[in-house]
């Protein structure tokens, strides 16, 4: 089996899983889209309140929720997960670019597969509580991490009623500000703590 070798290829691994994501859950949201619940992909593009409409709710839910998430994982009782998240983040070196295409990979591609796809076939509260399983924010090990997953269980409830009501761009711009700001916001934290050592 051959291995794939991203610094031989000059593919910046974050575009490798910006890539991958976009093939395995855009791939996953058609096949339940169009087998699971026999409808044409497509149709989720033209569903939905006007495209400013939708951009719009999407980015103001998008930055509401993403302050959220932020109030909890500046708490003091989350020092020990946001250092883990910091250093796994950090490995990456992501330039703004790279943040703002991962961004959008899971934006459009996850939103495709939970919300347009697994969403119509298992409801809201239960696709939400596996996009956050999925995501390893809710574990019995680490009742830290499980209060940012239980809460996010809720934000990404809020994503699927924001889809059911707007439209499948909304929960897109959404989710990718939300992933933007968090990225945003961890680099600014890291070049801060470098520039004091």
């Amino acid at each position: 089996m051959a291995k794939i070798n991203l610094r031989k290829s000059g593919l910046p691994p974050s575009v490798f899983i910006g890539i991958i994501t976009l093939v395995f859950f855009g791939l996953g949201g058609y096949l339940l889209i169009t087998y699971g619940q026999g409808r044409s992909f497509l149709t989720i593009f033209a569903e939905g309140k006007s495209l400013l409409h939708q951009l719009s709710s999407g980015a103001i839910v998008g930055v509401l929720s993403a302050g959220l998430a932020l109030m909890i994982v500046t708490r003091k009782f989350f020092t020990q997960q946001k250092h883990y998240y910091f250093r796994l983040i950090s490995q990456w070196r992501l330039t703004y670019a790279e943040m703002i295409f991962l961004s959008l990979c899971a934006g459009i591609a996850e939103e495709v597969f939970f919300r347009s796809g697994l969403q119509p076939l298992l409801g809201i509260w239960l696709t939400s509580v596996l996009f956050v399983l999925l995501h390893g924010y809710l574990s019995i090990n680490n009742w830290r991490i499980s209060i940012y997953g239980i809460v996010m269980v809720g934000v990404i409830g809020g994503f699927g009623y924001l889809y059911e009501y707007s439209g499948i761009y909304s929960v897109m711009m959404a989710h990718a500000l939300f992933d933007l700001i968090l990225f945003l916001y961890i680099d600014r934290k890291m070049k801060t703590s470098t520039t004091q050592l």
